[in-house]
């Protein structure tokens, strides 16, 4: 089976090529602008690189969020647009459970806390159980108050990771911030990462639900309210 996988939901951009659940090629680059124009070419260029083309392709893998709506939109609209005309299936995953498989892809252990950089001093925070490689979500993916991020932090949490860990560290009491590690790990969500969970949700037989955007709040910019001057009530 061979599945492309691409990722723009954060401050980065991404695509990687999987087969039978091995990374065959894999592109990962530090934007935060200029992914619309950049991720379908980053498609082509790691199928190139895989000697494949988009017709060999078995399934496509996204990251459906939480990140910024722009880059939730633009990953989403080029994975659903090359699923479609493919006629292939198409499977989402979220930005906090890439970044805690890359966690226990990289010998981690316990209850560890993803925290991802969501702006407006907040951060999309979840809690995940890691243990002999294995992830397991203990609580809802949410979008906390930087201020209020100790208190999702309960005494078994070991270690914080993420795009926002360090904007969290500044509202942590010492006690909590001794007990935390903070392992040196890429923070961002990597393609080839999001096509191997991909593969082993196809393998074991998993149901592929329409892949919807994970937001969790409004969008920061919102549409102006109409105005009515007074030549108008006349």
């Amino acid at each position: 089976m061979i599945i492309l996988a691409l990722d723009s939901a954060l401050s980065s951009c991404s695509a990687a090529v999987i087969k039978d659940g091995e990374i065959v090629s894999e592109i990962f680059e530090n934007r935060m602008r200029g992914q619309a124009e950049r991720l379908l070419p980053l498609c082509q260029e790691v199928c190139a690189e895989a000697g494949l083309s988009f017709d060999d392709l078995d399934a496509i893998a996204v990251t459906r969020g939480p990140g910024t709506f722009t880059g939730v939109r633009i990953g989403l609209a080029a994975a659903k647009g090359l699923a479609l005309a493919l006629d292939i299936p198409l499977i989402g995953v979220t930005t906090l459970s890439v970044s805690a498989r890359n966690a226990a892809k990289n010998s981690c252990e316990g209850r560890i806390a993803i925290a991802h950089d969501a702006r407006r001093s907040e951060v999309y925070l979840q809690i995940f159980d890691l243990k002999a490689g294995q992830v397991t979500a203990v609580s809802e993916p949410l979008a906390v108050p930087l201020a209020e991020v100790a208190t999702h932090l309960e005494e078994r949490v070991t270690a914080l990771m993420g795009t926002g860990a360090e904007l969290v560290q500044g509202f942590l009491s010492p006690e909590v911030r001794g007990r935390l590690d903070l392992p040196d790990i890429s923070a961002q969500p990597h393609a080839g990462i999001i096509g191997q969970m991909a593969w082993e949700r196809l393998e074991a037989g998993g149901v592929i639900d329409e892949v919807v955007p994970l937001y969790l709040r409004a969008p920061d910019a919102v549409a102006a309210k109409p105005i009515t001057y007074p030549f108008q009530n006349q």
